[in-house]
Formats: structure tokens, C-alpha cells, sequence
């Protein structure tokens, strides 16, 4: 049975040493309530990593993230060298990296789901289509006599960052003739790893110079290229509707909408930190990649952490509701009540991400909020006296539970929002107190 408090504003105008008691328990309460919403965000970061690591492996197992870096033509080159004007000449053979003229690639990424264990990891197969020019390597610009440069040992290289992804037999198609690449690459200018296609070539016949070639790659993560031509133009396409464009350019134009996503580049060689040919090893080409990672947004987990993040908040506007029903009715309730229908709380959060894990993050949360929305209700009406005051205080916790969703979907407006919204209840809450005589005056 509920008992009317002496501290019932609207009798006395005051608030009694009962009440400032009252706080301290709540507020204690509250403090004790924060120790498991810290032990389920611990809970949430374990999973996360737990999600990662089975990722990870599902990734390694496929094939890892893409980078294409070619063709580049190279060509030995023997120079005769001093080291003093005592010392006899010597033959050192340097490689020349020649880039083409023009590269034009179309690519195309098909994304697939793949599970380890209850764990879902997106990764791709793609079909990219390389084509473009060479025209004769200007060896004059390198000071390099074209007598003295091995022809014959002239190779043909693609970088491939991971070669398990090849799904295809590898060839080039060089002024009309097909011609199959070996495993293997040693130019670190390009990069570790890559597919090699000796090319014998004759200066007089063999340029200019077009070639083709179509490569089929399994990945995940991303897929980038290298501008490597005077002009490089990268079209790429795929159903992924939620892509994140990287590296050192962003496409020219590009569209994204519920079907997938296009987009283009247009890249010329000012652009970058390296020339269209340069004997040795002075250039890297690695640093000036680009192009599009199959992103994720707010996964499960991240979406699961982040709520969590927001539980302080819907246990003060818990508590706050209580503690205003009691100013305003004069019922009391409990500093044990208040504890009960605040672990409710935690354990919402532990029941949406233990769902969540199965049936997704939006399911979840409708399933732990229902669920937990009518414990506390059923609760409530142990000690509330009026069904309209557990409506109403339901009513609070579902607010909650909506506002916090409504910020989880939001990216570009959700500090605002929530802002406004926090802004908003504190004035609501001084409105209902304004009366109130917070001193024994």
C-alpha cells in the first residue's frame, strides 16, 4: 500500500530531509546500475573482436584486398660504371620501368556473403578489363644508349597484392597476339607480388604498341588500382550500394542508389610523384593507389556499442520520471523499485545484442524492446496505483528506447538531433519543477 510523502510540493512547498535521503539512495542506485552497463559494453567489444577475428580468417582463406598496379614494361640495361679514376670500369645491368601511354580499365564487382560460424563477412569476385598503349621507350630521356638495352629480356608485369585471387589463366593480348603470364614478380618498384610476361621485342617493329587483358579476381575489403598512364581512366561497377571511395583520388563522377554503384576516373600523370620512365630503383608506385572499398555501415556490433553508449541516458530519464511522479502525486516508490526497473536496462542491451547476432541489429531491437517495455510495465503495477501511471511511465522508457534508435540511424544529423532533443527534456523537466521550493523555507 502506498503512503502520501510529507514532502508533496503541493501541500508544503518544500523538500524534506526524507527526500534529500531518497536522492542520495537513487543516486546510488544509479552509480551501482553503470558497473553492468560497463561489463555489457566490455561484453559487446569481446563479440566485436570475436566477429573480426572469424572475418579475418574467412578473408585470408578467400583472397584479401586487391591492388592492381599495370602493365608496366621493363627493360634491362647494361652501363659501364667507375668508381674512381683508379678502378677498372665495371657492367651493372638496372632495370627501365617504361608506363603506357594511355590505361583504360573497366572493372566490375560481383559481392557475395560468406558465414563462419554465425558470423557474415562480404567479399567479392571481379572481371577487369585492361587495355591501352606503348609507345617506344624514349631512352634518350634516360640517358641510356638503346644499343645497350636487352630487348630480348624485355618483361611485361602486373602487381597483384594477393595472387590466391586469380580465378583465370592469365594472358595478355600484345598488338593482336595472346600471350600467358607466369606466377611471379620481382620489380619493387610496382610492389611483392604479381603475375610476369617475357616479351622479346624489337625497337624497329614493335611499337606502337596495344594490348588487352581481362583479369578475373576474388577479394575482399577493397579493390584499387595505380594511374599509371599518361591518361588512366577506371570505370567500376557493382550492385554494393554502400561503397567507400579511398586512396590518393576520388572518382570525377560516381553513383550510388539501392542498385549499386558506378564510378569513374580520370587521372593524368601530373597527378602523381612519379614519371612515365626512370631507370632503377628511384620510384614506388604504391603510394599513389585508389579505389573503392565495399563498406559496412554500422554493423551489428558498432550499432550495439554505440546504443549501449546511450544507456546512462535512458536510465537517468528513467529515474528522472520517477522521481517527478513522486514530486507530483506524493506516492512513494522504493529505492529497491527504482533498482529492479533499472536493470531492466542492462539487461535490454545484453538481450539486443545476444538477438542481434541472429536476426540482425533493427529486429533486435524491436524484440528487446517490446520485451522489456512490458516487464516494466507488468512491474510498474505492483506499486503504481493508476494503469495511467504505468502507461505513462512505459511510455518514458519507449520514448527512450525510439529516440536512441532514431539517433543509430542517423549519421550526418545525429549530434544535432540528439542535442536538441536532450535540450528539450531539460526544459520540459524545469517546467514541471519550476514550482517547486527546493529549500525547508
Amino acid at each position: 500500500m502506498m503512503e502520501k510523502t510529507s514532502f508533496n510540493p503541493g501541500k508544503t512547498g518544500m523538500i524534506s530531509w526524507q527526500l534529500t535521503l531518497k536522492i542520495i539512495f537513487v543516486g546510488a542506485v544509479f552509480i551501482i546500475l553503470l558497473i553492468p552497463k560497463l561489463m555489457i559494453i566490455s561484453l559487446m567489444e569481446e563479440r566485436k573482436t570475436t566477429a573480426e577475428t572469424a572475418k579475418s580468417e574467412v578473408m585470408e582463406k578467400w583472397s584479401l584486398a586487391q591492388s592492381v598496379r599495370g602493365p608496366v614494361l621493363t627493360i634491362p640495361v647494361t652501363e659501364t660504371e667507375k668508381d674512381g679514376s683508379d678502378s677498372p670500369s665495371a657492367e651493372v645491368t638496372r632495370l627501365c620501368y617504361f608506363l603506357p601511354e594511355s590505361l583504360n580499365i573497366e572493372g566490375k564487382m560481383i559481392p557475395h556473403d560468406r558465414f563462419r560460424s554465425i558470423y557474415k563477412v562480404v567479399v567479392y569476385e571481379s572481371e577487369i578489363r585492361i587495355s591501352g598503349t606503348f609507345n617506344l621507350p624514349d631512352t634518350k630521356a634516360l640517358q641510356v644508349s638503346a644499343s645497350r638495352m636487352d630487348w630480348n629480356k624485355a618483361e611485361i608485369s602486373i602487381a597483384l597484392s594477393d595472387l590466391r585471387g586469380i580465378s583465370n589463366v592469365a594472358e595478355l593480348e600484345w598488338n593482336g597476339k595472346k600471350q600467358l603470364f607466369s606466377p611471379g614478380m620481382d620489380k619493387k618498384s610496382l610492389g611483392t607480388n604479381g603475375i610476369t610476361l617475357p616479351l622479346p621485342l624489337d625497337p624497329e617493329t614493335s611499337f606502337p604498341a596495344t594490348f588487352h587483358c581481362v583479369l578475373h579476381l576474388k577479394g575482399s575489403h577493397s579493390l584499387q588500382f595505380a594511374p599509371l598512364g599518361e591518361s588512366t581512366t577506371v570505370k567500376l561497377s557493382s550492385t554494393w550500394n554502400d561503397p567507400g571511395f579511398t586512396g590518393s583520388f576520388l572518382p570525377a563522377s560516381y553513383l550510388v542508389n539501392a542498385e549499386g554503384f558506378s564510378g569513374e576516373w580520370k587521372i593524368l600523370h601530373f597527378n602523381r610523384n612519379y614519371p612515365q620512365a626512370w631507370k632503377g630503383e628511384k620510384f614506388s608506385m604504391t603510394a599513389s593507389d585508389f579505389g573503392v572499398e565495399l563498406v559496412t555501415i554500422a554493423d551489428q556490433y558498432q550499432k550495439n556499442i554505440r546504443s549501449a553508449k546511450y544507456g546512462i541516458l535512458v536510465i537517468l530519464f528513467v529515474f528522472l520520471s520517477f522521481f517527478l511522479y513522486e514530486l507530483i502525486t506524493g506516492e512513494r516508490i522504493h529505492p529497491i523499485q527504482y533498482a529492479l526497473t533499472g536493470f531492466a536496462i542492462p539487461i535490454f542491451y545484453l538481450l539486443l545484442l545476444s538477438i542481434s547476432e541472429h536476426l540482425g541489429f533493427n529486429p533486435a531491437y524491436l524484440i528487446a524492446s517490446i520485451s522489456v517495455l512490458s516487464l516494466v510495465f507488468a512491474y510498474s503495477r505492483s506499486f503504481l496505483k493508476q494503469w495511467t501511471s504505468s502507461i505513462l511511465l512505459t511510455l518514458v522508457l519507449a520514448v527512450s528506447f525510439a529516440f536512441i534508435f532514431m539517433l543509430l540511424q542517423m549519421e550526418t544529423y545525429a549530434l544535432l538531433t540528439g542535442s536538441i532533443g536532450l535540450f528539450l527534456i531539460l526544459g520540459f523537466t524545469m517546467f514541471l519543477t519550476r514550482k517547486i521550493n527546493w529549500y525547508s523555507e
